[in-house]
C-alpha cells in the first residue's frame, strides 16, 4: 500500500531500479496499446457489417440510401441525423462536426440552410 514512508522518488533510486521500472512501464504500455488497437479493429469490423434489421433497412432505403450502402456505419449516421431532425441540439452539433461544418465555432452555412428549410416546411404544414 502506497504512503509517504514507502514512496521513493525516481531520482533517489539506483540506475538498475530506474531501468527495471522503465522496462515494466514499457511492457504495460505496449499491452494497453495492443488492447486499444484490438478494440478499435473490433468496432470497425462491427460497423462494417450489414444491417440485419429489415425494418431499419426499409426505412433507410425509403430515405434514399442505396441498399448496397446500408451498413452499421451508415445506420449510425442515419440515426444521428434523425435525432438532429427532431431538434436534438447535441446531435446537430455532432452532425456539423462530422461534415466539417463547424470551423472555429463558425458555421459555414450549408447545415443552417438545411435546418431553415426544415423549419419552413414544418411551418407550411402547420397552416
Amino acid at each position: 500500500m502506497a504512503n509517504e514512508q514507502n514512496l521513493k522518488p525516481q531520482n533517489k533510486r539506483t540506475k538498475s531500479e530506474q531501468r527495471e521500472i522503465a522496462r515494466k512501464g514499457g511492457i504495460k504500455s505496449g499491452e494497453v496499446r495492443r488492447k486499444k488497437k484490438a478494440l478499435k479493429e473490433t468496432m470497425q469490423m462491427l460497423l462494417d457489417l450489414p444491417v440485419s434489421d429489415t425494418k431499419v433497412c426499409k426505412s433507410m432505403a425509403k430515405f434514399g440510401i442505396e441498399t448496397d450502402e446500408i451498413d452499421n456505419n451508415t445506420r449510425l449516421m442515419y440515426s444521428l441525423l434523425k435525432k438532429a431532425f427532431n431538434g436534438d441540439v447535441a446531435a446537430v452539433k455532432e452532425v456539423r462536426s462530422v461534415i466539417g461544418e463547424d470551423v472555429n465555432g463558425e458555421a459555414l452555412g450549408k447545415l443552417d440552410e438545411l435546418l431553415q428549410g426544415l423549419k419552413d416546411n414544418a411551418n407550411n404544414t402547420d397552416r
